[in-house]
């Protein structure tokens, strides 16, 4: 029996992380029960507050743990070898570190899954809103398209250019970033559920580097700490700003998170983030359009004003100077994570916001 309990001692590190899986097998199968006690519950309750206070710092604190993550590392593993050296039993000395560090992985799994993992599953922001799921035709998605085409359009009139005729933002990139709850907290009377303690999301300094992977912005479930790449085109970064906001509301899928970057950014008081918002809406919308009909496409795009075409362009010259194998292997990463958390569709599930841009158009008698 000694022996039976020394054996369950050695292993008890794994009870947060066993804890985790249990919830993560059982809880997709009651969302009810997921949005009222974890991401109406738990998660307001604790990471609100985290995010809220994270916020008052005007730097990216998941960009600073992550620069400081490589060097804390190699120091651990010198100290770990210069302990074995000086050990009399180093067999005993190596078990220590690793139930340490299966203790920190452990509990960090079971912090992911209650801080972030578990709104995966929780009631999908369509029946939060009432929205109607609908079998949309081409044409419906093309009146879509030319409708964000048309508001697009209008908005940029009011917006700055450089000298290559293309969109910059009115205000600098921290004046900015910290309007990105400002169409949130124009929306919380109507739904409540956008409720949230983030008021800004945080610059990354070395987003220049960062956009080999082919990511533009990363939200920190531990820090609630939502982070965006400000060396992308000025268009893409206030919706990107609103969609990593999505995520410290509490919302995990990224399809929900891109209709709610849409839906806070046209309500936003700043017109930077209702174009770029619009804009957004648009190049997914319209591409979706693209596989159904090529003709009805060309339509929507020659409902965009010269400026948004030229916006356009630009997005795609910037990143045509990252591709590579790094962005390969980050979207493979991302599309095996996106899938271990029930998006069967991996990364192609940033893109399932056209069904729910369709059923807001349809609710608001837009089409």
């Amino acid at each position: 029996m000694k022996k039976v309990g020394r054996f369950f001692r050695h292993l008890c590190f794994l009870i947060p992380a066993v804890v985790a899986m249990i919830l993560g097998f059982l809880l997709p199968h009651f969302p009810e029960t997921t949005e009222k006690l974890f991401a109406q519950g738990f998660f307001r309750v604790v990471s609100v507050p985290i995010g809220g206070l994270v916020s008052c710092l005007p730097f990216s604190l998941t960009e600073v743990l992550a620069v400081l993550a490589l060097p804390v590392l190699i120091f651990l593993l010198i100290c770990l070898i210069r302990r074995l050296r000086r050990s009399s039993n180093r067999g005993k000395s190596l078990l220590r570190a690793g139930k340490g560090t299966g203790w920190v992985l452990s509990v960090a799994f079971l912090l992911y899954m209650l801080l972030h993992g578990l709104n995966f599953y929780r009631l999908p922001v369509g029946t939060l809103m009432e929205l109607e799921t609908v079998d949309f035709t081409a044409e419906q998605l093309r009146d879509v398209c030319i409708d964000l085409a048309d508001q697009a359009s209008m908005e940029r009139e009011s917006l700055t250019e450089d000298g290559s005729g293309c969109v910059r933002l009115s205000q600098s990139i921290g004046e900015t970033l910290r309007l990105a709850d400002n169409g949130y907290r124009n929306l919380q009377d109507t739904y409540p559920f956008l409720f949230g303690g983030v008021f800004r999301a945080k610059p990354v300094q070395l987003s220049h580097w960062w956009s080999y992977t082919g990511i533009t912005g990363m939200y920190f479930p531990m820090l609630a700490e939502a982070n965006v790449n400000i060396d992308v085109p000025d268009s893409s970064i206030p919706a990107t700003a609103a969609h990593e906001l999505a995520h410290t509301r509490g919302f995990a899928r990224e399809d929900e998170c891109n209709f709610l970057a849409y839906l806070t950014c046209i309500n936003s008081d700043s017109a930077d983030y209702r174009y770029s918002g619009l804009l957004m809406a648009y190049i997914y919308c319209s591409n979706a359009l693209y596989d159904y009909d090529t003709e009805l496409w060309g339509e929507t795009r020659a409902a965009c004003s010269d400026g948004v075409r030229r916006d356009l362009e630009e997005r795609n010259r910037y990143w045509e100077n990252f591709e590579g194998k790094v962005q390969e292997i980050s979207n493979n990463v991302n599309n095996s994570f996106l899938q271990s958390q029930g998006q069967e569709s991996g990364v192609l599930s940033y893109s399932e916001v056209v069904s729910l841009i369709v059923s807001y158009s349809i609710q608001q008698g837009k089409i």
